[in-house]
């Protein structure tokens, strides 16, 4: 059974991945093929903790010593990069057309307020439409390729304004919402 994803950004990839036109490769060495014209292997083989001469020979064919973890890293790098420019362009339309982009997740919070910062123990499982500025935000720094710090900030502050602080006026908003512990994260679109 897999686990759970705690990545924002392999989230966003797996939401994606529903929009792509065809599907990436499905064998390690197809893949690694794949990626190595993408980028070289220097470049590649600190995502994939492996040398970069292991690269070249996986990609030959020769994966004898390919563990599942490498296995799976080969799988999120080419989720991360598979058909830039369709998932642009279903960004887009999702974004100009009101789409909705919905976070499904759970997790613990943390809030900073005038009087400090407050860590709330519960594990909240919530699912909320983000507010469209979140939503371009996030798309944006994904298509940067932006940190995983950074995506779990604009994720808190939209799900901040969505859930947390929805009734307040505008002028009472005084608290900031962090991600404290994320056990879960899925994005549907």
């Amino acid at each position: 059974m897999p686990l759970p994803n705690t990545s924002v950004a392999h989230a966003l990839d797996l939401a994606d991945a529903r929009h792509w036109t065809r599907q990436p490769p499905k064998r390690p060495a197809t893949r690694l093929r794949h990626l190595l014209r993408q980028s070289s292997p220097d470049t590649l083989a600190p995502r994939l903790f492996a040398y970069p001469h292991a690269l070249t020979r996986w990609a030959e064919g020769e994966t004898d010593d390919l563990t599942p973890a490498q296995s799976t890293l080969i799988e999120r790098e080419i989720y991360r990069i598979w058909q830039p420019d369709v998932r642009r362009r279903a960004h887009q339309q999702i974004l100009d057309h009101d789409g909705c982009v919905t976070a499904q997740l759970h997790a613990r919070f943390a809030y900073t307020t005038l009087n400090g910062e407050f860590h709330d123990p519960r594990l909240l499982r919530l699912i909320e439409d983000l507010p469209a500025l979140h939503a371009r935000q996030l798309f944006d720094a994904r298509h940067r390729d932006a940190g995983e710090d950074e995506l779990r900030r604009i994720l808190a502050d939209g799900i901040g304004e969505a859930y947390f602080f929805r009734a307040l006026p505008a002028d009472q908003q005084q608290a900031a919402v962090t991600i404290s512990d994320l056990h879960l994260i899925q994005f549907h679109y």
